[in-house]
C-alpha cells in the first residue's frame, strides 16, 4: 500500500538523519514507525485484504495487525536507544515466526478467493519477519558507531553509557566528554 511506502521512506529519511548529524531525526523516526504500528493495528484488516475487505479472515488480520506492530515498535525502541528495546524485538520476532507458520498452514487450505489475501499476509509478514531477524542480531554498539562513525570516542563512551546505564561514572565520562566537544565546536564556530 502507498501508506505502508510513505511511512518506509520517512523512516529511512529519519535513519540517515543521525548518520549525517542533522537533526530531527527523532520526530521522524517516532512518526514514521508509529504511523506503521497504527498501520498494522488496528487497520490490518484494510491493509491484509484483497481489493474487498470482504476477502479475508478479519480474526486473523486484526491478531496478526496487532503482534505485527510490535516489530515497528521494537525498531523505533532501538534506533533511539529507549530501553525495552530488545524486549519489544523477540516479542515481534516470536509473533512473526508464529504468524508466518500459521499463514502458511491456513494458505495451503484456503479456497481460491482468499489465495491473494494469504499472499500479501506473508509478503508483510517475511518483510517484517526479516527486518525483526536483522534487529534481533544487531547489537546496539554497532548501531552507535554507524551513527557515530566520526568520533570513535563519542562510540565508545556512548556505548559504555546505553550498555551500563546504572554505571555514574560512565554516565559522567559520556555527559563531559559531549560537554567538552561542544564547547570546542561553540568556540571553532566563533
Amino acid at each position: 500500500m502507498k501508506t505502508e511506502k510513505v511511512s518506509a521512506s520517512i523512516f529511512l529519511v529519519g535513519f540517515i538523519f543521525p548518520i549525517m548529524h542533522w537533526p530531527g531525526a527523532g520526530p521522524l523516526i517516532v512518526f514514521s514507525l508509529s504511523i506503521m504500528a497504527v498501520l498494522y493495528f488496528p487497520f490490518a484488516f484494510y491493509f491484509f485484504c484483497d481489493k474487498q475487505i470482504k476477502r479475508q479472515n478479519p480474526a486473523l488480520s486484526i491478531i496478526s495487525g496487532l503482534f505485527l506492530s510490535f516489530i515497528p515498535i521494537g525498531l523505533m525502541f532501538k534506533i533511539l536507544y529507549w530501553p525495552g528495546a530488545q524486549q519489544v524485538v523477540i516479542i515481534g520476532l516470536i509473533s512473526a515466526l508464529i504468524i508466518f507458520a500459521v499463514i502458511n498452514y491456513l494458505k495451503k487450505k484456503a479456497p481460491e478467493d482468499l489465495l491473494v489475501y494469504y499472499k500479501n499476509m506473508m509478503q508483510r509478514t517475511l518483510v517484517l519477519l526479516i527486518l525483526s531477524i536483522v534487529l534481533f542480531i544487531t547489537p546496539q554498539s554497532a548501531l552507535i558507531s554507524i551513527q557515530n562513525w566520526d568520533d570513535p570516542e563519542l562510540a565508545r563512551l556512548k556505548t559504555q553509557h546505553f550498555a551500563y546505564p546504572q554505571n555514574e561514572d560512565y554516565t559522567q565520562q559520556y555527559k563531559s566528554y559531549l560537554m567538552k566537544r561542544d564547547s570546542l565546536y561553540h568556540n571553532n564556530a566563533k
